[in-house]
């Protein structure tokens, strides 16, 4: 099931279209509650740049398929709980 998902969330990206004009993220601020709102395709694409984000920080340079639909999870869990707090500071934590 996690590989599946795994599977469709990278599909997705790479299906969508790129736009030279689309907006900046400063993920530094971006709060839980927009975080949320997002559709599922671009949760996604924002979940592997955090990833890779955290894994610069620790010298990790592994994906773990595994994991990602239980890291989602958790980021999603406490942004419910915590909507004004910025996603990049859940996963810094």
């Amino acid at each position: 099931m996690k590989k599946l998902f795994f599977a469709i969330v990278l599909a997705a990206m790479f299906a969508m279209p790129m736009n030279a004009s689309a907006e900046k993220v400063d993920f530094g601020k971006l709060k839980c509650s927009a975080f949320m709102e997002l559709d599922a395709q671009t949760m996604g694409m924002f979940y592997f740049w955090l990833d890779g984000y955290a894994s610069a920080k620790t010298g990790d340079t592994k994906l773990d398929v595994s994991a990602v639909e239980n890291n989602l999870t958790q980021i999603m869990k406490v942004c419910q709980q915590n909507p004004n707090k910025s996603v990049l500071s859940i996963v810094a934590d």
